[in-house]
């Protein structure tokens, strides 16, 4: 994608439909992690809530950051997005480890809400990465199959 304003808006709709694509369904699920939790117990309901939110809030900044960044040299984006998950991963640490113990919290709970949530946000997401059919090479660039090969410069005694 080219760093043209129309590379940008296509760069910025790209995004929109990965985080259309893969935030509704991860909603649903999440919805339906509290309604499973609250055939247990209430505990557990707010348990699936706050899974299905650490999950939501977490890969949707993920795509925030990857689209702030697409326009960076790619060894700076990823730089950053592995900063980022390095970040979301002990932050998450940390938050099982301060729930480990309270007494409105289930444990069980908010690890099969975050597992459960976090796979059908990751398939939804490549669903939807695969329908914006984003070619990994440049269909009209120099090396395009549609063009004939440039003859080899020779040289001339």
């Amino acid at each position: 994608m080219s760093a043209t304003p129309a590379g940008n808006a296509s760069q910025s709709d790209a995004f929109a439909q990965l985080l259309r694509g893969s935030l509704l369904p991860t909603a649903v699920t999440g919805l339906v992690c509290v309604v499973v939790g609250l055939f247990s117990s209430p505990k557990a309901a707010w348990s699936a809530a706050l899974g299905a939110a650490l999950v939501i809030f977490f890969f949707s900044l993920t795509l925030l950051v990857m689209k702030r960044t697409a326009d960076l040299a790619p060894t700076t984006t990823m730089m950053v997005v592995m900063a980022t998950y390095t970040l979301k991963v002990l932050v998450l640490g940390v938050v099982m480890f301060a729930l480990r113990d309270v007494a409105w919290a289930s444990g069980y709970a908010i690890g099969l809400s975050i597992t459960v949530c976090a796979v059908v946000w990751l398939f939804f997401e490549m669903r939807a990465y695969k329908r914006l059919r984003i070619f990994a090479y440049d269909p009209d660039g120099e090396a395009s199959l549609d063009r004939p090969p440039r003859p080899e410069p020779r040289d001339e005694p």
